[in-house]
């Protein structure tokens, strides 16, 4: 056999692919072609440029063979010429690789310093702040500077720190006097947004002389928020000070409210507030005191405040706040503050009906609940609760999917990355798909899913058209003969794990969050420890496991079990503790005091994220017990009649 000598084997092996090859590879079987797929890269992997050479060709019908080409293509970007680049992105559009190969390629031709050819490549600005760099300095350098400066004061001005590559362009902006002074000192307030303290020091020694005093007071105030009210006095009133301003009271009101009520007149006198920006800063400590610690006195100020506030979301959390504290006259008062469109969400709706039920308007409160109940989620399956009926479960029939759908390219890269267990590879094939299709398209690629059992591949494609009346594809019985096993014997029911597994992932069993949560019910591996070792789960002995269905479905419903006990088999309080944790919950239980119904403590629940998942877990829950043959109400009667 030929050897391919070091320097040569990227011609070798293109001219090789690129050639005619006639082989007979349409007879080769999919377990042959599969076989020499894992030659070719394990050969690459040993640097065995030969044996690629050779059987690169003979794979040019296996579904995976772009992937070949796309590690080809850039394993040496520097030999590699711009028609190739744009021949391979015509050919592979949809491939996920392929997204970045743009910016990759403008940023070899600008370390090629081929400005004509970059611009030629590509002729409008690239989106990553790399190639963007690139982009406006092949501009600069083939004398296209029209609108060169600004987009490059765009970049500029960001709290964060930005590329090396992109240096060369700052260079000539500033050799050209486009930094000035006020331009530095706003980039130096975002950094102090961002908390970037040393980015601030870099620019702050920038400044000229005659900018010192400005200067010294944004360092000391980056480094002693509580040094405001001198930098206020210090400096301005200017549009940038008042924004400093703002931006450093926020911090100030987080970390002590009555001590930023305190300077808030001192401070807005001297910034010359306007009654907009004063009204932001009150709305910034009234935030402060949403909690069941305000004082009286705090309270009173905190109400007076929100009564001025066009906020919504603040105007909301006072709302809840009332039906926290069980005030029905309070939540009446507080929504009727709402704008229209806010109050045409369901959890108003809900409450608009309820309050109209308590002032005896009975007729006005359930033609409420029963228009609210034709809806889909949570609140309308509530409404038809607390008027005692069924909730009319409305499925749209998704339509059905082409045989010729199997041999579309994309769809058969799925299948074939799928069997490599490279799942997060073939998710991103799969949404590449679906969002480039049609509506009818999009639903037909849906139910392939559902119907080839790809339970995430399904309930993705329904996310990216927004097929949500499409409740099989949302929903499918994924892990059915699982989650059955391991719910028997336990208090939980197999229709609520899959609802928290469904919600915590999206059936993805590779799922993992930044905090470093992991598999279909998105686990802690420390929770997945204690857990294991409290059930005499002997196996479990490494957090990579938790990527394994059937153990994580173990480990995930008996800690479920776990929290579902230890609140008294109550599905709102322990969706609440398998997402913030169980002393939060029992901290809003001894705010509620005993004092609300279920439905009231659910809305009331301070954190959005949770209180969004325990509505989705609810609703997800019925979904699957539909499914499931086992109908049900949203709520157990004990949930529905106790008190929170």
């Amino acid at each position: 056999m030929q050897v391919i000598k070091a320097g040569h084997w990227w011609y070798a092996v293109s001219a090789i692919c690129l050639a005619g090859f006639s082989g007979h590879v349409l007879a080769d079987s999919l377990d042959e072609q599969r076989q020499r797929y894992q030659q070719v890269k394990q050969a690459w992997d040993s640097n065995q440029m030969d044996t690629v050479a050779q059987l690169m060709p003979t794979l040019r019908s296996y579904p995976l063979y772009p992937y070949l080409e796309y590690r080809l293509l850039t394993q040496d970007l520097s030999q590699v010429s711009a028609t190739q680049v744009k021949q391979f992105m015509a050919t592979h559009p949809t491939l996920p690789p392929a997204r970045n190969l743009t910016t990759s390629f403008v940023n070899e031709l600008a370390r090629r310093q081929d400005w004509i050819g970059l611009l030629a490549f590509s002729p409008q600005p690239p989106k990553p702040v790399s190639a963007r760099c690139n982009f406006y300095y092949a501009q600069w350098a083939t004398g296209q500077r029209q609108g060169v400066w600004e987009a490059t004061r765009d970049i500029w001005l960001t709290g964060r720190s930005l590329p090396t590559v992109c240096d060369k362009l700052f260079s000539v902006w500033q050799q050209a006097g486009e930094q000035t002074p006020l331009t530095t000192l706003e980039r130096a307030r975002l950094a102090m947004d961002e908390g970037s303290g040393s980015l601030v020091s870099y620019l702050i020694k920038q400044l000229p002389d005659d900018y010192k005093t400005m200067g010294d007071a944004l360092l000391k105030l980056q480094n002693d928020p509580n040094s405001l009210e001198s930098f206020a006095r210090t400096v301005g009133p200017t549009d940038f000070t008042r924004k400093v301003t703002l931006s450093a009271f926020t911090r100030t009101a987080r970390q002590d409210a009555d001590n930023a009520r305190s300077m808030l007149p001192v401070i807005a006198r001297l910034q010359k507030m306007s009654a907009v920006e004063r009204q932001e800063m009150e709305e910034t400590i009234a935030w402060r005191l949403m909690g069941n610690d305000a004082t009286p006195e705090q309270a009173q100020w905190r109400d007076g405040v929100v009564r001025q506030s066009t906020s919504t979301t603040l105007l909301e959390r006072r709302v809840r706040m009332a039906l926290g504290a069980g005030d029905r006259q309070g939540l009446t008062s507080w929504m009727a503050r709402l704008p229209a469109d806010a109050l045409q969400k369901d959890e108003w709706r809900y409450w608009r009906a309820a309050a109209l039920l308590d002032q005896g308007k009975r007729q006005e409160g359930e033609t409420l609940l029963r228009s609210l109940m034709q809806e889909r989620g949570f609140y309308p399956m509530a409404a038809a609760q607390k008027l005692n009926e069924r909730y009319p479960m409305t499925i749209m029939a998704a339509v059905k999917p082409d045989p010729s759908l199997s041999q579309l390219p994309e769809i058969t890269r799925v299948r074939e990355l799928m069997f490599w267990q490279m799942d997060n590879l073939a998710r991103s094939e799969w949404v590449g798909l679906v969002a480039n299709r049609s509506k009818l398209q999009q639903e037909a690629l849906a139910r392939y899913a559902f119907e080839q059992r790809w339970a995430d591949l399904s309930v993705q494609a329904t996310i990216v058209a927004k097929l949500w009346d499409h409740l099989e594809e949302r929903f499918p019985l994924a892990w059915n003969d699982e989650f059955r096993r391991e719910t028997q014997g336990k208090g939980i029911s197999q229709s609520y794990a899959m609802a928290i597994a469904r919600q915590e992932s999206a059936w993805n069993p590779k799922a993992r969050s930044p905090v470093g949560a992991s598999g279909l019910m998105q686990l802690m591996p420390a929770t997945a420890q204690h857990t294991a070792k409290m059930s005499n789960i002997t196996f479990y002995t490494n957090s990579s496991q938790l990527f394994d269905p059937e153990t994580n479905i173990l480990l995930g419903t008996s800690y479920l079990e776990y929290v579902y006990q230890t609140f008294g088999r109550n599905r709102i309080l322990s969706s609440a503790a398998y997402n913030a944790g169980p002393s939060r919950v029992n901290t809003w239980l001894r705010n509620s005091a005993g004092r609300i119904d279920p439905v009231a403590f659910i809305e009331s629940i301070p954190f959005s994220e949770t209180r969004g998942y325990v509505k989705n877990v609810l609703a997800y829950d019925v979904f699957y017990r539909y499914f499931l043959n086992q109908p049900a109400s949203v709520l157990t009667d004990a949930e529905w009649q106790r008190r929170y």
